[in-house]
């Protein structure tokens, strides 16, 4: 009995360590680590630049770099593939790039961001403390989850449903006023966002990702494009491109030409303008180099996307390969081609690799052409391209919720670009410009069908050869409308199709004066300024760097020549005090464009008498009539603007020191006294009178919207009449009564400006103050309104931003007005007498009389 215990005691002891050596071997196997190829079994590979593997079940990420990757620029670039115009994000909206390096620290890879603005030569001394006070970014650190035979694996879900990499949600604006009435699309769900797409290739690699964001509890509810403001899903696409290793030599920028570039500080240089900034351009090489005219060896391929109406396909393609003219004069042949993406495609429009030209139809377009493009940051090569078209703008959808005739004073012709930075990430508004002339053109016509006239394609060629211009390197060129003079800018058999110095301008449809006989509508082809920037960018170099710059110095020192002037939008004047040279400015036309504005408006209040017969339709709304109308109104308005910007105006030029040069320009001179004085009397005339827009008053009774459902609930939907005339006549005393424009004109009057201060007001006053005899209610809106700015000027209620001499030239110009109003009141009506009171009393308030 003991026996047969001590046995079953021995056996059950050495079960036990047959069971402990059993789990301990069990657990070494469990602490084994995996191999790469274990990780990635039986997981779908995507495999290029850096290789993918996701689990089909759980939707876990793999990520393999190789050693070799370690610490080598990349370039990431995110683009959104759909989003909501409420937050920023639209169908292939370029967002931005930054170079990039993966640094392995320890267990783990950081991904470091790092700013390559600041150029140090070598040689200095200095260099060796090139990266003093400079920050790097760690964008993201991810711990390695197997490093094996050269490759690294990480799991990179974290990684890519989190901002770390680009920032997807809104920037916070400081000192938003209008924070309440914005949209928040709330914070990022990751358990609701997911990866939804893997391209690889040999160069790049493409991850689409989709961010769901949540607020519970939205306070707006936003456009009816959102269709639940507590969850609002945008898709973007990080790349990770590898920089070309070919041979590309940078070209620099210049201030006479318009390139977009990046911009380089030399740390360790002792000129003046110590730049060394790059343009963008393609890299073309010529299959020939001794040919003064040759083919690329690799042409810019532009694929037309399949969801473009085939009607149109044409004519898009005749605006790109239009652009090959300007290349053959730098000795390139066929450099631009044109193909079709086949229904049957494989590839996505969103694809790098590809520069697609695009269509959309979205609910709350931001712009009608967009052209960005992106380059290598260090050499400025480009390195791809879309054009993103609307098809709004070829259609009568009007896309703005409230219009003139309603007292909206947000809506100018010059639609805003959204800042007075200006770089490829901006939206280009040409399109825009686009659908309000063709409405111009429609009111022009008998017919209600623009869409198969040959006007239609025109302006549509217009907008491609401006949004190519882009994607070559161009930014806008607003300076160029001065080509012509009013009178040869309607003549065909000058302008042959060219109707500024550049497709680069904001130029409005040229429709002729009522009497004249019509020219070119829209611009069809690239201006000399287009030939002369393309000649500076592509032509071939010379091999000797000391040649290559006297010939690229030869060939800017042509600015000076007809046709070559340039400023941008850092220089345009579409904002009220906002820059000097009235001649960088949108929807102006010639090189007189005062009288060629007031022929515009000759004309518009010629078509606004007219409009009521060719839109009036039996059986149909007035929704036709009231478009047209307030399409009309805004181009009116936006000549006006026009005009103002001439008074106080200086001419910039930018060309540089040239001692062989008989008469040197100077870089800043001021606008004619007569040029000056012809704008003030056309506002006199066209925008202060009493019978300002006469033409339009028989339609106010019809200007009604279509109702739908209850879309103009809480909103009065009358015809607000003197808020638009005053509306218009604010924006041109935004200008001319601006702290910036009364300071000028008084600056300028040192070195050549003749028309003084005191005469400008003096003049203006006249021009708002008319005969008591001849004043109605619109003159009366207008007067009171000019008052408040200058009691504002003056001083004399608040302190005043405006400098000592704008203070006393309005305080006498109130002393005049008030002289005037408290005039005995015979013979005066009694709304005259009413209205003499009311400015007697606010300038005697204002002055403590």
């Amino acid at each position: 009995m003991k026996l047969t215990c001590v046995t079953l005691a021995i056996t059950l002891a050495l079960s036990s360590q047959l069971a402990l050596a059993d789990d301990a071997k069990k657990s070494t196997e469990k602490k084994k680590e995996k191999t790469i190829a274990e990780l990635i079994e039986k997981k779908i590979a995507t495999e290029g630049l850096f290789d993918f593997y996701q689990d089909e079940k759980t939707g876990e990420t793999l990520m393999l770099i190789n050693e070799s990757q370690l610490d080598t620029p990349f370039l990431h670039f995110a683009q959104t593939i759909d989003g909501v115009s409420d937050v920023g994000h639209f169908r292939g909206g370029y967002r931005g790039g930054k170079v990039i390096e993966f640094r392995k620290y320890f267990d783990r890879i950081d991904i470091v961001a790092k700013t390559q603005r600041y150029l140090f030569d070598e040689n200095n001394p200095i260099s060796r403390a090139k990266d003093a006070n400079i920050s790097e970014a760690v964008l993201a650190s991810v711990k390695i989850e197997k490093e094996q035979d050269g490759q690294i694996a990480l799991k990179v879900n974290k990684l890519f449903l989190s901002e770390a990499l680009h920032k997807v949600s809104p920037w916070a604006r400081v000192n938003d006023k209008n924070a309440k009435k914005r949209f928040k699309i709330g914070k990022l769900n990751d358990k609701k966002s997911r990866i939804l797409a893997k391209r690889a290739y040999d160069n790049n690699v493409d991850i689409v990702v989709d961010y769901v964001f949540n607020n519970p509890n939205p306070s707006v509810f936003g456009s009816k494009a959102v269709s639940d403001p507590r969850s609002v899903s945008i898709k973007l696409q990080h790349s990770f491109i590898e920089l070309p290793k070919d041979e590309f030599a940078p070209r620099y920028d210049d201030a006479r030409v318009g390139y977009f570039t990046h911009q380089y500080d030399q740390m360790t240089s002792s000129q003046w303008a110590p730049y060394q900034d790059v343009i963008k351009r393609w890299n073309l090489v010529k299959k020939d180099p001794a040919a003064a005219l040759s083919e690329p060896v690799k042409p810019v391929v532009w694929w037309i996307e399949n969801t473009t109406p085939i009607e149109w396909r044409e004519t898009i393609k005749e605006g790109v390969l239009a652009w090959n003219s300007s290349f053959e004069k730098a000795g390139f042949k066929n450099a631009l081609q044109v193909k079709i993406q086949p229904d049957d495609a494989t590839w996505d429009a969103a694809d790098l690799n590809y520069n697609v030209l695009r269509w959309t139809s979205s609910p709350n377009p931001r712009f009608g052409g967009y052209g960005p493009s992106l380059a290598n940051p260090l050499t400025g090569e480009m390195l791809g391209s879309d054009i993103m078209l609307e098809f709004i703008f070829m259609k009568n959808r009007w896309i703005y919720n409230s219009l003139y005739s309603q007292g909206a004073s947000s809506l100018t012709a010059e639609h805003n670009e959204s800042s007075a930075e200006h770089n490829e990430k901006l939206h280009c508004s040409a399109g825009h410009e686009l659908q309000q002339d063709f409405i111009l053109a429609q009111a022009m016509t008998n017919t209600n069908d623009i869409e198969h006239e040959a006007l239609l394609k025109e302006g549509l060629r217009s907008l491609v050869l401006h949004e190519v211009g882009h994607t070559l390197g161009l930014n806008h060129n607003m300076k160029a409308s001065i080509l012509w003079d009013e009178k040869e800018v309607h003549d065909k058999s000058k302008t042959q199709g060219i109707l500024t110095g550049s497709v680069m301008d904001y130029a409005p449809i040229n429709a002729a004066p009522v009497g004249v006989s019509q020219g070119d509508y829209f611009q069809t082809k690239p201006g000399p300024y287009d030939d002369w920037a393309i000649e500076y960018g592509y032509s071939t170099a010379l091999e000797s760097a000391e040649q290559e710059q006297v010939r690229l110095n030869e060939i800017l020192s042509r600015s000076t020549e007809k046709g070559l002037a340039f400023g941008n939008d850092a220089d345009d004047m579409r904002a009220p005090g906002r820059h000097i040279d009235p001649r960088i400015m949108t929807r102006d036309l010639s090189s007189n464009p005062v009288a060629y504005a007031v022929d515009r408006m000759g004309l518009i209040n010629h078509l606004l008498g007219e409009l009521k017969d060719k839109t009036l339709i039996d059986g149909q709304s007035y929704q036709q009539l009231l478009i047209s109308a307030n399409s009309l109104f805004g181009q009116y308005r936006s000549q006006a603007n026009i005009i103002s910007r001439q008074i106080g105006g200086v001419y910039v030029e930018r060309h540089f020191v040239d001692s062989n040069t008989k008469t040197q320009t100077k870089p800043y001179t001021p606008v004619p006294k007569a040029t000056q004085q012809a704008a003030m009397q056309a506002l006199t005339d066209h925008v202060f009178a009493g019978n300002t827009l006469e033409s339009m008053q028989p339609l106010y009774s019809y200007l009604q919207h279509q109702r739908r459902g209850f879309n103009h609930y809480g909103k009065n939907e009358d015809p607000k009449v003197h808020s638009m005339i005053l509306n218009m006549q604010k924006s041109v005393l935004s200008q001319l009564l601006h702290v910036n424009v009364l300071k000028r004109i008084s600056d300028t009057s040192l070195y050549g400006n003749d028309y003084t201060l005191n005469e400008v007001l003096t003049e203006l006053t006249k021009a708002i103050f008319v005969d008591k005899k001849q004043a109605n209610s619109l003159n009366h809106n207008i007067q009171i309104e000019y008052v408040k700015r200058l009691i504002t000027i003056a001083g004399v209620v608040k302190p005043s931003a405006y400098d000592n001499l704008a203070k006393t030239a309005a305080l006498g110009q109130l002393t005049e007005i008030l002289d005037n109003s408290s005039s005995l009141g015979f013979g005066k009506n009694s709304a005259t007498k009413a209205h003499d009171a009311y400015i007697s009393l606010m300038i005697q308030k204002a002055l403590k009389v």
